[in-house]
């Protein structure tokens, strides 16, 4: 047995990653360290033990030991080439790496998406679990001893890159995140040297194999929008391949870097490389926004969103990618309960609310841009609403985006003030309002979104009594609801108060005094004195 199998044999197993839990390994290990060693020597007794043996456990001792013989550097043989320590890189890359391989000496992995399949991705993110920090540790290590430890080396910084994203919570860490951010920043000197490596490397030789099987229907092979999309809907449909297996979509099932790598793509992007390189974005963008699976289809709401915050207006709208978004993204409006499970439903609105309304910023002209308006509020708030107005945290999400989307409309969203003060009416006077504070306030900022950007329709119209009528009963069922928050009942008070004043001062420009007209309700109920202040 070599004195690195020993070693091995010598580590301790870390149910728990915990930097000082491995420098007291380290150091305990120190002792049944030779006094010289070749990385060579490392990467040799590493190979040895990884191959013959693949259990977790093992191969977190194999790496904690490699990791004890590098915090010894002074027993380092002094005439290691760069090459070795390459070498010990890849090794330890392929190991942690969060990539699927085909089982018992098969080229491929079968197309099917079955429970062995399932069964191995979970290993696999246990696997990265349990080896990655101290893999990722090797790695940081070892730069000192060779500076160019990552040049041309594509696949070592893909899983850098996998593990550097904080938003992918599979197999990484925000403490991972962080010193890998680091690292990666100090790697790309200049920023054409990382902008080539986005754009050729990523997207270009990494990433569109991977997504080409899974190409959206609804774009040409240059991005731009397809004039006759459902001709690739045949073609897919002629050849058989199902649509949703490891075949048409290993970014999903096989090589679980692929997603985070497209994420660290997006966000070091900057908007002049998006400019230049937007076709290699589109294809993925639409692909995740597309994909049945939550957590999925989240993430490319989310990256897209991003995207097209960089996205040129100009291009956008000659390309035709504008509606391309839009038709990807409005559907998304459409998960609600019971079909889709709250806290899925919940996941999905926001940000495609996010970016439909980035979307709507960038519309060409006013009338583009409110008929998009007017599209979100109609699919989206008023469809929604009647679909899931019994669930309060759906309900939340409404109001917000309400207010949103009548701040960019302004005096346009007079249109759907005859449906939207009925819903925002609705939720405010409902006498178990209070128990859910947070939908509550936000109805009731909606309801000042209204008067803030439609004024001038309500004084002449039936709308301010509805309005009176809804504050006056919300005040009214706040102060005989018991169990609420002090902190929750004085913001939804204040709330309402800074409602009854804007409701005062809209009135006043059509000269009407609103003190005179609910003179009656306070001379009948005393405690709404603290809703109508004598200074409205």
């Amino acid at each position: 047995m070599s004195w690195f199998s020993k070693l091995v044999e010598a580590a301790p197993v870390l149910d728990e990653y915990e930097s000082s839990s491995v420098q007291d390994a380290c150091k305990e290990l120190s002792q049944n360290i030779p006094e010289s060693f070749t990385l060579d020597e490392l990467t040799l007794g590493l190979e040895q033990v990884t191959h013959v043996n693949k259990s977790t456990k093992q191969i977190q001792k194999a790496l904690l030991a490699t990791l004890a013989c590098l915090c010894l550097s002074h027993n380092l043989n002094s005439n290691d080439i760069p090459s070795s320590a390459k070498a010990l890189a890849r090794l330890v890359s392929k190991i942690i790496s969060p990539i699927i391989l085909p089982q018992d000496g098969s080229t491929s992995i079968s197309a099917a998406f079955d429970d062995t399949l399932l069964s191995n991705r979970t290993q696999l993110l246990n696997h990265c679990r349990a080896t990655s920090h101290l893999g990722l540790e090797i790695l940081s290590t070892l730069p000192s001893t060779n500076r160019d430890l990552f040049t041309n080396e594509d696949d070592i910084l893909l899983t850098l890159i996998a593990y550097a994203d904080p938003s992918s919570s599979s197999f990484s860490s925000l403490q991972t995140s962080d010193a890998l951010a680091q690292t990666l920043k100090s790697h790309f000197n200049h920023g054409s040297q990382k902008d080539e490596f986005i754009t050729k490397t990523l997207l270009g030789s990494y990433l569109r194999p991977l997504f080409s099987a899974s190409k959206p229907s609804s774009i040409t092979a240059s991005g731009r929008k397809k004039e006759y999309p459902d001709s690739d809907i045949l073609d897919r449909a002629q050849g058989s391949m199902p649509d949703d297996t490891p075949a048409t979509k290993p970014w999903k099932y096989t090589d679980l870097r692929a997603i985070p790598v497209f994420c660290w793509a997006v966000s070091e992007a900057d908007e002049n490389l998006i400019t230049q390189h937007w076709p290699l974005y589109v294809p993925v963008l639409l692909t995740l926004t597309d994909d049945g699976t939550t957590p999925i289809r989240h993430r490319g709401l989310l990256l897209l969103a991003d995207f097209l915050s960089k996205f040129p207006t100009k291009i956008l709208q000659s390309t035709g990618l504008g509606q391309v978004f839009q038709d990807a993204i409005l559907p998304t409006l459409s998960f609600l309960p019971s079909l889709t499970p709250e806290d899925e439903s919940l996941q999905l609105l926001v940000p495609a609310y996010e970016a439909l309304l980035i979307l709507a910023k960038k519309q060409s002209t006013p009338a583009a841009k409110n008929a998009l308006l007017d599209r979100i509020i109609r699919e989206g708030i008023f469809m929604g609403y009647f679909h899931a107005k019994e669930h309060v945290r759906i309900v939340e999400v409404f109001c917000r985006q309400t207010v949103e989307i009548l701040t960019l409309m302004g005096i346009h969203g007079v249109k759907h003030l005859k449906d939207i003060i009925p819903i925002l009416s609705t939720i405010v006077i409902d006498p178990f309002a209070a128990a859910a504070p947070a939908t509550l306030v936000a109805a009731i900022k909606a309801l000042q979104a209204v008067l803030t950007n439609c004024w001038p329709r309500i004084p002449a119209s039936n709308r301010q009594d509805e309005i009176i009528n809804a504050l006056v009963l919300c005040w009214l069922n706040l102060s005989e609801h018991e169990g609420i928050p002090d902190a929750s009942r004085e913001e939804i008070q204040k709330e309402l108060i800074t409602s009854a004043q804007a409701l005062a001062a809209v009135v006043k420009t059509a000269g009407i005094d609103l003190a005179s007209r609910v003179a009656p309700l306070l001379t009948k109920t005393a405690s709404l004195q603290g809703l109508f202040p004598t200074s409205c």
